[in-house]
Order: C-alpha cells, then sequence, then structure tokens
C-alpha cells in the first residue's frame, strides 16, 4: 500500500474510532440518564402507590406541625423528661403517628413475642389474649382500656372475654378512626366496644367504683408521673378488681452512663412522644402509690424465651436489619422499606403531592423504631412489663 493510502486509512481509522467513542459515550450518557428517568418513575410509583393504599401516612388530622411537636424535646438528652404537659405531647403525637402505626403495625399500637416463623399478629394475640386472662373477667364485665389507641387491643379483650370495654384515649381522630373500624365488625361486637375522649391523669364523667377491670397496654409510657393516672384507675375500680398494666419500663441492662444507651434512649423518647421511662422499682412503686395491692409482676417479654426457645423472634427484632422471611415479614416496618419513606415521600412532597409535614414525620418515626427497637436488642428495655395489681376490698 502507498505511503498516502496508508496514511489515509489511518486517518479514516482515527476517525471512525472518535465517532464510535462519541457515539458510546452519548449512549452511556443516554442510558445513564434513562436510568435516572426510570428510577424516578419507580420512586415516584411507589410513592403514590403506597399513599394511595394507605401504606403511609397523607395528611395529619389537625394540620399537626412535626416542628413544633420536635421543639418540646430540645434539649433532651438520654433519658430526660420533655418540657410539656404529658397530655398534650401525647394528643400532638398521635396526630402525627396514627396512620404511620396503623399502615405500618396494624391496629394495634404494641409489641409481643412470637415463633420466628410465624406473622406479625401472633405477637399482637398472644399479648392480648394474655392481658385478657390477667383480668380475669367475664361477659358484660365492665372494663377499662386507659390509653386506648385505635382499640385494638380492646378489641382483642373484648374478642377473648366478652367484656363490655370502655376505651380512654386523649386524642380525637383515634376515637373517629377507631369507631369507624368497629362499625364495620358484628353487632355482638359493636355493643361491647366503646370510646370516651379522656385525659387519664384526670378523667372525667365516668362512675367511681364501678369497674370490674382496667388495663394499659403498654399507654402509659407517656406520662411522667404514672402515679397520677393509676390513681384515676383505682378510683374508677370496684374494690377487688384488678388492674393490668403492660408497662414501658428500663432493665437492668440500662446504663445512663452509657453513651449508646443515652443516644437510643433520646431517639426513643423523641420517636414514641415518650416521658421519662422509669425502672421496674420505680414504677411498682408508683402503682403502689396509688392504692393497689401489687399480686404478681415480671417482663412478659421473657416468656417469649421460656415458651419457644431459641425459635423465639423477640419483640424488637421486626424494627432492626434482618433478613426478610415471608413467614414472619412485616414489611412496612422493615427497615429496609422504612428507611427509604422519607426519601421517597420528600420526593413526592416536593412536586406537591404531599405536605412537607409528612416526610419530616416518618423521618421522627424511624427515630423512634431505631431508638425504641436498639434499647430491646442491649437488653436496655421493655414495652411490657407486666404489673398485676388488684384495688383493696377495703
Amino acid at each position: 500500500m502507498a505511503p498516502q493510502q496508508a496514511g489515509s486509512a489511518a486517518l479514516a481509522a482515527a476517525k471512525q474510532s472518535e465517532a464510535a467513542q462519541k457515539s458510546e459515550a452519548k449512549k452511556e450518557k443516554s442510558s445513564s440518564w434513562s436510568m435516572f428517568r426510570i428510577l424516578f418513575i419507580l420512586v415516584i410509583g411507589v410513592g403514590l402507590a403506597m399513599v394511595k393504599s394507605g401504606f403511609v401516612i397523607s395528611f395529619t388530622p389537625g394540620d399537626e406541625d412535626v416542628t413544633n411537636f420536635s421543639k418540646v424535646y430540645g434539649g433532651v438528652k438520654g433519658n430526660d423528661q420533655h418540657s410539656a404537659y404529658d397530655a398534650d405531647v401525647a394528643r400532638s403525637f398521635y396526630n402525627l403517628a396514627n396512620e404511620f402505626y396503623e399502615y405500618g403495625w396494624g391496629d394495634s399500637f404494641h409489641f409481643g413475642f412470637r415463633r420466628k416463623t410465624e406473622p406479625h399478629s401472633v405477637s399482637i394475640r398472644n399479648s392480648q389474649n394474655f392481658i385478657a386472662q390477667k383480668l380475669m373477667v367475664g361477659d358484660m364485665a365492665n372494663v377499662l382500656d386507659i390509653g386506648c389507641g385505635i382499640g385494638g387491643p380492646m378489641r382483642g379483650v373484648v374478642r377473648a372475654t366478652g367484656a363490655n370495654v370502655t376505651g380512654l384515649t386523649i386524642n380525637p381522630y383515634q376515637i373517629k378512626r377507631g369507631r369507624e373500624i368497629t362499625s364495620e365488625l358484628s353487632p355482638w361486637m359493636q355493643a361491647r366496644c366503646h370510646f370516651s375522649l379522656q385525659d387519664y391523669l384526670k378523667v372525667e364523667g365516668l362512675p367511681e367504683d364501678h369497674y370490674d377491670g382496667a388495663f394499659y397496654m403498654e399507654s402509659s409510657l407517656h406520662c411522667e408521673n404514672r402515679t397520677q393516672t393509676f390513681k384515676e384507675a383505682f378510683r374508677l375500680l370496684k374494690p377487688g378488681a384488678r388492674l393490668v398494666a403492660m408497662e414501658y419500663l428500663t432493665l437492668p441492662g440500662w446504663d445512663p452512663k452509657n453513651a449508646e444507651h443515652q443516644e437510643l434512649m433520646r431517639q426513643h423518647l423523641h420517636g414514641n412522644g415518650a416521658a421519662k421511662t422509669p425502672s421496674i422499682e420505680e414504677d411498682l412503686a408508683m402503682v403502689r402509690a396509688a392504692g393497689f395491692e401489687i399480686i404478681e409482676h415480671f417482663d412478659y417479654m421473657d416468656l417469649g424465651n421460656d415458651i419457644y426457645g431459641e425459635e423465639n423472634w423477640p419483640w424488637w427484632a421486626d424494627l432492626q436489619p434482618h433478613m426478610p422471611d415471608p413467614r414472619r415479614l412485616l414489611l412496612p416496618a422493615h427497615p429496609y422499606v422504612r428507611w427509604m419513606q422519607p426519601t421517597i415521600l420528600g420526593a413526592l412532597a416536593k412536586i406537591g403531592l404531599l405536605p412537607e409535614n409528612v416526610p419530616k414525620t416518618a423521618s421522627v418515626m424511624n427515630e423512634g423504631a431505631d431508638g425504641l427497637s436498639g434499647l430491646g436488642r442491649v437488653g436496655a428495655l421493655t414495652p411490657q412489663y407486666y404489673i398485676g395489681a388488684r384495688k383493696p376490698l377495703k
């Protein structure tokens, strides 16, 4: 080949190579842009599906502002008490949290234990049946559910005992939602499930010495001075009636000087609208100070290990990172799902499909879930320390 021809061929090859490189770069750029668009569409699509299906909250009752709520916990370190009246904090918290809880956890806002291969509903049923057993009441007995949420535990106790249960809550939206759920049940259930808007620190309008039993399903965590609400229960119960309290308490594993424990507790208090958490002995003293005789007490969550042994799925495990198993999976509460929610909801908020308050609330909910389950993982806290007590006959 002549030198001139060789040079022309080389030049053509170089140009062809350059064109190919530009084409590849354009394809890569186009591919990256397409991938970005696909991911964006997927994020928006998943977010819209979550909202449409009720998977996450799409509004906050009363236009509750999560920023104002969080200010109450400003300066709280470790197991410190917040700066506001407990009932006001609880009302505001459930305006923010109620739908997150319902669609992430169900209509019963509490924990429990179960076998590793069993669904979440088993842990809920285990705890509610335990309360029903310890109340020792029968058909149409008058019972109080103090801090009832949207009535999940109440309905569980009614199914197990036939009791006539009145649920007390500080939050009007919870009463509305609880009545909606109950209205879809049988007439037999509707006749036994009732709701009353009350501050359980100062209950008004209910008859004294009237009720055959009362229970708290993890609800006293919202007040620092639990003696005050226990006194209200004491006043309303008949002599000889039983109190069953499933209590958030610190365990011997709680170390107030441990930096990790302090941060986990701070996250829990803020993210769950909780008051300062007492120790076992402090809580027992508050029950006695209200006038009750304590019959028995123990950490209900320890029963899971006794019953199931190595097959026990502890109360905190759903909220900590773990390998998903379809037999037990609680998808909305799984960290790999809930950790994405603020980002997905934030994208929807940016294009005006959701209020900005919603992704901010999702972040607070995650803080509470991480802190609380972390405390459980290190053996520093239990959400269901059982206290069985009785109002004396005289």
